[in-house]
């Protein structure tokens, strides 16, 4: 039977952690189904899910404080389902990006937009970078959505566009994966 479990790590970045977390992975048979890995500030982050037959998912529970000894990072296990088990509503898939001069509280406000129209945010990803020239530091999100089949996106644009004016920001909606 096979389990999936989610591994995530984070530790001081070095070269050479992917390849011992995978190696460990790929010794005892486990597959590396998805994963999202990144050097934020001077850490290093691992979120990935895992599967493999029972007694090998099992074994990564004893192998996990090795790994955290011989990798410096620290490593959290945690059981879950396949993910073609999860349980979904019927939904309509959108990517969403913003962009605009950094400041705080873009995160909260564009995600407060869609928490009220009940989309589920899938994937997100953020990022702060110098503009070419002025050296401003630009801000950029992109996510993949989902929006529930019930919901007008004429609306959910509508308020969208109102986050946008309020925190002067570019914000593209648009169907997709």
């Amino acid at each position: 039977m096979t389990k999936y479990v989610l591994l995530t790590a984070i530790g001081p970045d070095r070269p050479g952690l992917v390849d011992e977390v995978s190696q460990k992975l790929s010794e005892r048979g486990l597959n590396i189904e998805s994963s999202r890995m990144a050097v934020l500030g001077g850490e290093f982050a691992i979120i990935m899910l895992v599967s493999g037959d029972g007694p090998a998912a099992d074994k990564l529970g004893t192998d996990a404080a090795e790994l955290s000894v011989r990798t410096g990072l620290q490593v959290f296990l945690k059981p879950t389902i396949a993910p073609g088990q999860r349980a979904q509503a019927s939904s309509v898939p959108y990517r969403l990006t913003v962009a605009g001069m950094d400041h705080p509280g873009i995160v909260h406000e564009v995600s407060q937009a869609l928490h009220r129209f009940r989309v589920n945010i899938e994937a997100l990803e953020t990022r702060v970078a110098p503009a070419p020239v002025s050296g401003t530091p630009i801000f950029t999100l992109e996510a993949a959505v989902a929006v529930p089949a019930e919901v007008l996106v004429r609306e959910l644009r509508a308020a969208l566009l109102e986050k946008s004016d309020a925190l002067n920001v570019d914000i593209e909606f648009e169907p997709g994966n």
